[in-house]
């Protein structure tokens, strides 16, 4: 039996205007989803940035974008001619922002001279007072940037990175009345500090009793309890005054007052508690950075640094936009439609898993001198769809094709190896027993066959590492390896506890998402397996998910890399000192910390500086809170017809130094 369904008028109007709906709904869907006109070049750039945040960021598909989209006094460029042997290119810190500086005799004072033709791409100029706030900001605690370290050596930078104070030290005070805050409840934590500042010398710190915490509570359970008694905490300021030109008159007192992160429910708190976002010494009112003008920048360092220049042309030191920053917020001001940027190219959009569109910024202070007008940083991981798209000419360069096919495409004219200034490693999470137990961790890192990694797996000519630092530092020397030793890795694992691996529980290696990384995930499980029966599971996740597990030190084991940031040791050694934003491990050493700061205050003597950070590296080889696997060399295809491209210690090829043949496709 059939049933015939009659739609009365108005609901099959009613149906006809809906379907049109749907209809233009679907068409405006597609329409966002409409491929882009491809831009004059493109790479791969691996998995979809994080974040555009020069603060906020840490991996190379963040830093391809940040270093050509902002600026900072130096930049990075190409110094001298190429090593005959490895045709490695040279780069040095040179003017970008700063037209030049000046350093004094003892070394500690950089005095930098900014060009006036220097504009945000929305025409605002650039002055020093940028570079003073855009400092404070990458060291101020709500910032969370992984770079802070990096300043330690100029005045009060660690202790307000840190935030530590003490009494008797001179003090900024941010009250609780930023937009958006809640009086009593929630902070509005999306823009550095936008409060009222206050000024003085803390004179006391008034404290409610500590919480008996039990022996048995866990650690992070431990450190929040603490955490959050600490902001119950009192202090006492005697209140300087302030000229209309921002200046403080530290021995003008005008009065004495009590702040506190929650005054409503601290028991040291009194009804005159006033409310306050933090208490941090004053880094930016104590000679540190100061700009005396729109066009003088001065830097106060504690002792001399060798290599100063490098950190500058670094990104984490580049200018940042306030007013951009204080209209939209974090992270809003990194949109596409938000974003105000300095460098040579500006963002024209982003596409999730897709790309990131460059286009060239007309008010970069050496515009005329870009030539490519747009670059696309493609969000392509797959080694395997990057040759294919190179191969069909749909992007221009790839860093990482794959390695099965090294052996054919070494004999390439396009195909540009050489060695870099980085080491892939795996972390290891100290925190976590078993691999609480040094024995445990040399056990793993001497039962590691790297020989076969590079051989059968990453084929371009990386080498075996058994130090942190690369080699090719002028002046350096590591301390001897550890050394690969089956018999040895056996017996420290049965001095641990675990004979012939027994007991040993099961442990998973994280890695991003990347067939590179799989593969040597695979070759260690089966190594480890056969050589000390130890089982290991295998993760894999997504960029963003995985840089937040090993943030929260929710891992065992987890693939990294590091690629220096300037060519020297420090680079590489300051990862892991302890509680470092970078470290990621929960290892620590008093002595290794020690020798970082005796290097540093070594700074005008490069012989005794050098043999303290070897001395450093000894430790860390010892501990092991690091597996090193390899150093890396870098692997890039070029079309023939992209000029200016040279293989770099540092894998960095500045977009504005690219050229087009007029042949080009």
């Amino acid at each position: 039996m059939s049933l015939t369904f009659t739609m009365a008028p108005e609901i099959r109007r009613a149906f006809f205007v809906l379907a049109g709906v749907i209809a233009m709904v679907m068409l405006v869907w597609a329409a966002r989803f409409d491929p882009m006109p491809p831009a004059e070049f493109s790479f791969q750039n691996g998995t979809d940035p994080k974040t555009l945040d020069p603060h906020r960021a840490t991996g190379q598909p963040e830093s391809r974008i940040i270093f050509n989209v902002f600026a900072g006094l130096l930049q990075a460029l190409p110094m001298g001619e190429p090593d005959p042997d490895t045709g490695v290119q040279p780069m040095g810190a040179q003017p970008a922002i700063a037209k030049s500086y000046q350093v004094s005799p003892d070394g500690k004072t950089y005095t930098f001279q900014l060009r006036e033709d220097a504009v945000w791409s929305d025409g605002v100029p650039i002055t020093s007072a940028d570079f003073v706030w855009s400092w404070t900001r990458m060291l101020h605690p709500e910032t969370l940037c992984q770079y802070g370290f990096q300043l330690y050596s100029l005045p009060h930078a660690e202790a307000y990175n840190t935030g530590e104070v003490t009494i008797g030290d001179r003090v900024e005070v941010e009250l609780w009345d930023r937009p958006g805050d809640v009086p009593g409840g929630d902070s509005d934590i999306n823009n550095f500090p936008r409060g009222t500042m206050r000024y003085g010398t803390l004179k006391d710190i008034i404290k409610p009793d500590e919480p008996e915490l039990p022996e048995t509570m866990a650690a992070d359970d431990r450190d929040r309890k603490l955490a959050r008694w600490k902001e119950d905490w009192v202090f006492r300021i005697e209140l300087a005054s302030e000229s209309e030109d921002g200046e403080v008159n530290w021995d003008d007192v005008v009065g004495t007052q009590d702040y506190c992160r929650h005054p409503l429910t601290s028991q040291a708190a009194t009804e005159d508690t006033q409310a306050t976002h933090g208490v941090l010494i004053a880094f930016n009112k104590l000679g540190a950075v100061r700009a005396p003008n729109d066009h003088t920048f001065i830097v106060q360092l504690n002792a001399p640094v060798p290599y100063f220049p490098d950190l500058l042309a670094y990104y984490p030191t580049f200018a940042l936009p306030k007013h951009c920053i204080e209209e939209h917020g974090v992270p809003m001001w990194t949109k596409a439609e938000n974003i105000v940027c300095n460098g040579p190219y500006k963002v024209g959009a982003r596409l999730l898993r897709d790309r990131v569109r460059l286009v060239k910024n007309e008010k970069y202070f050496d515009a005329d001198e870009v030539a490519i007008e747009t670059i696309d940083a493609m969000s392509t991981e797959s080694g395997n769809t990057a040759l294919n798209m190179y191969e069909t000419g749909q992007i221009d360069w790839v860093y990482d094709p794959p390695s099965l096919l090294l052996d054919e495409l070494r004999d390439r004219d396009d195909f540009i190896p050489a060695p870099m200034l980085s080491v892939y490693f795996y972390r290891i999470n100290t925190t976590r027993p078993p691999m609480n137990d040094v024995r445990v961790r040399r056990a793993l890192a001497m039962a590691i066959n790297r020989d076969q990694i590079v051989s059968q797996i990453t084929k371009a000519g990386q080498i075996p590492a058994y130090t942190l630092v690369p080699p090719g530092i002028a002046g350096y020397e590591s301390p001897p390896g550890f050394k690969p030793d089956i018999n040895e890795a056996k017996r420290l694992l049965s001095e641990a506890g675990f004979p012939g691996g027994r007991g040993f529980p099961k442990v998973t290696i994280l890695y991003n998402t990347q067939s590179m990384h799989r593969a040597i995930a695979e070759v260690i499980q089966q190594q480890l397996l056969n050589t000390l029966n130890i089982k290991v599971e295998l993760q894999n996740m997504e960029w963003g998910s995985y840089l937040d597990k090993v943030d929260q030190l929710n891992y065992d084991i987890a693939r990294a890399g590091w690629v220096g940031d300037f060519a020297d040791p420090t680079t590489f050694l300051d990862l892991w000192v302890t509680d470092g934003a970078q470290n990621s491990t929960g290892w620590g050493n008093e002595n290794f910390d020690q020798l970082l700061k005796d290097a540093a205050e070594a700074g005008g003597e490069p012989d005794k500086r050098m043999k303290l950070l070897s001395q450093a590296e000894a430790i860390w080889i010892e501990e092991m809170p690091v597996i090193p696997m390899y150093f890396y060399v870098s692997k890039n295809l070029v079309k023939p017809y992209v000029e200016g491209f040279s293989p770099t210690p540092q894998d960095r090829h500045p977009f504005h130094l690219l050229r087009l043949r007029k042949d080009a496709k």
